[in-house]
């Protein structure tokens, strides 16, 4: 992580955070593909900051949330100093033990606090940033002080050689979890695309909040689908991943980094097929399944994908007849 010390211009501001966006980029997916690849509802522990038991997985799916949140702050704030915002990620891992996720985790979070606790803003210059960073590094210190609870009571219970789900290769062959992970990745990719158009749009509070509301939907299907991928024997993958001897993943590319349209109409073109290419997708999986459970939560996801694709259409409609909209 790029080390930003003088905050003196507009430049460093922007270069500052820029570091700070594609680091909570990148750990936004990151913390919810340790999350998802965790046991549910089988790691307990004590949080200090809410001072009650937690389920360790659903409270890293949050944390994952909080950095979002984040990267939005970041962006739009970038956007507003004349700036453009990266979409650049650091590289991710997966370890095959869940406490050393968690060690990872908690690095990664200290880490960050130091990148925004020790950037020396010149008196007067840009307070309200420097106000944000200071309030962000908290939920940083916070989430640092989780994970380090987590990590304390799996030593503490013995549960340290707990696994991540694995992947076997006998349900990964199948062909309705192979859609299923093309699902995902789209899943995945339209939920950071609709986020980084968020950004873009952040000016027009109509386009950004309707766009948002797509995001949060594929936000929920993906973790929705990640559960579903592990009722049929498989777990949800990492994006260009390597695997060492001892297990460990690491992709250097876990997300796209460049997303088309820079425009409201070019941005709002490339939405639809892609929408439109999830849609058949789940209508080539569905009929797949046999569990019916599954397929009512799958044909739930479809419903609200055909409501995406006509929300989309229109709002492109309805650009394309007004002069001057940009």
């Amino acid at each position: 992580m790029q080390k930003i010390e003088k905050i003196q211009t507009k430049d460093n501001a922007i270069q500052l955070l820029n570091t700070a966006l594609e680091h909570e980029w990148a750990v936004s997916f990151e913390y919810i593909i340790h999350a998802y690849s965790t046991p549910k509802a089988k790691l307990f522990y004590y949080d200090p900051i809410l001072k009650t038991t937690m389920d360790a997985r659903a409270q890293t799916i949050q944390i994952g949330i909080d950095e979002m949140y984040h990267s939005l702050q970041l962006g739009i704030i970038i956007k507003q100093l004349g700036g453009t915002p990266s979409f650049k990620s650091d590289e991710l891992f997966r370890f095959p033990k869940v406490i050393d996720n968690f060690y990872r985790d908690k690095k990664t979070e200290d880490l960050v606090t130091h990148l925004y606790q020790t950037a020396e803003f010149e008196d007067g210059v840009f307070p309200k940033i420097q106000n944000m960073i200071l309030n962000i590094s908290y939920d940083e210190v916070r989430h640092a002080e989780q994970f380090t609870a987590m990590i304390c009571s799996m030593k503490n219970e013995g549960s340290e050689d707990t696994l991540c789900f694995p992947s076997y290769p006998d349900a990964s062959n199948r062909e309705d979890v192979q859609i299923l992970h093309q699902i995902m990745r789209l899943e995945n990719e339209l939920l950071h695309r609709y986020l980084k158009y968020v950004i873009d749009f952040s000016e027009h509070q109509d386009l950004c909040q309707r766009l948002y509301k797509n995001s949060i939907n594929h936000m929920r299907h993906w973790d929705k689908n990640a559960g579903i991928l592990i009722k049929l024997g498989d777990v949800i993958q990492i994006e260009n991943a390597e695997k060492d001897v001892n297990g460990v993943e690491k992709s250097t590319n876990p997300m796209p980094s460049f997303y088309p349209g820079e425009d409201r109409i070019s941005a709002l073109e490339t939405l639809i097929p892609t929408e439109n290419d999830l849609i058949l997708l789940y209508e080539k999986l569905i009929p797949k399944i046999s569990n019916k459970d599954i397929t009512e939560q799958l044909n739930r996801h479809l419903a609200l994908k055909r409501e995406h694709l006509f929300t989309q259409e229109w709002l492109l409609k309805n650009a394309k007849k007004i002069k001057g909209l940009t």
